[in-house]
């Protein structure tokens, strides 16, 4: 690149980093779903709650490009930072087999995280919902950790579903910021039967008053939730989308959803650059 010419990126990603991490740890979480840790100060220092990272294994060619992957801590003191995953694919089935000392690429923070359900850093609500769905609890933890570091912050809930008690994981990390934690399974094995939605639907109008609903999952639970948010009085639901990406950084268009704009035209939005999180009143969820 020569001195006069800016990088495509600098204006969507002004804090964009990249290195290469050596994994520090790596162990299962839940039935097929793992934990990676990894050294990388850098990103720990940037990143802000509901951020993704790409990551990809530097000396593989299968699978050529990298994956997103929601951060779930970033610890600034040791500059490690943490992601979970659900192994489905070549990627993620190599990244559960790595052992630690294993050459991690990465590139981020990327995303506009849970900026926009805040003013002035400050939640937008007295009461937050966070509503995830199997390994959509990700990219609540660095959320509630930074509420309940305030003074005086919302009262915090997570609702989290799975389809069986062995896809449920250990969720203290949210209990000792005291988030009052809700469980339904699809099975009935652990916690309520039933779904994300039922557990939101059980608070009725009255218990969802001065609330924000934060949703993330498959998209099939989150249309689930949104409607629910939406019959029980247009309650504010914000979405982070699990969409498929390539890139990360809104060059290769290949993560479009359609949005509807302050005009009140639908138009098309890159999950990775504009997103992912979105108010779930503009997404097109048919």
């Amino acid at each position: 690149m020569t001195a006069d010419k800016k990088s495509p990126f600098e204006g969507e990603h002004p804090n964009l980093k990249t290195g290469v991490a050596s994994v520090t740890d790596s162990r299962p979480v839940a039935e097929s779903t793992w934990l990676v840790e990894f050294a990388a100060p850098q990103l720990a220092e940037a990143v802000a709650p509901g951020h993704f990272v790409m990551l990809r294994l530097p000396e593989l060619y299968s699978p050529l490009l990298g994956r997103p992957f929601a951060v779930y801590r970033a610890d600034r003191a040791s500059g490690r930072v943490q992601v979970i995953y659900l192994v489905v694919g070549n990627m993620t089935g190599r990244l559960s087999q790595i052992a630690p000392g294993t050459p991690l690429e990465w590139w981020g923070p990327l995303g506009n995280g849970w900026a926009p359900i805040e003013k002035d850093g400050v939640p937008a609500a007295g009461r937050i919902f966070m509503a995830a769905g199997g390994i959509g609890y990700t990219p609540f933890y660095m959320l509630a950790e930074k509420y309940a570091s305030l003074q005086r912050g919302p009262e915090l809930n997570l609702l989290y579903g799975a389809r069986t008690e062995s896809r449920v994981p250990n969720l203290d990390d949210f209990r000792a910021l005291g988030v009052n934690v809700e469980v339904a399974t699809d099975d009935g094995s652990t916690g309520v039967k039933g779904t994300v939605g039922d557990l939101l639907k059980a608070k009725g109008k009255g218990g969802l008053k001065d609330a924000l609903v934060a949703a993330c999952g498959p998209r099939p639970m989150l249309a689930a939730v949104f409607r629910t948010a939406e019959r029980l009085g247009n309650i504010p639901c914000w979405t982070s989308l699990e969409t498929p990406m390539s890139c990360g950084m809104g060059l290769c268009f290949g993560c479009v959803v359609e949005y509807r704009g302050d005009d009140g035209k639908t138009d098309y939005r890159r999950t990775c650059v504009d997103g992912p999180v979105f108010d779930a009143y503009r997404l097109n969820w048919d």
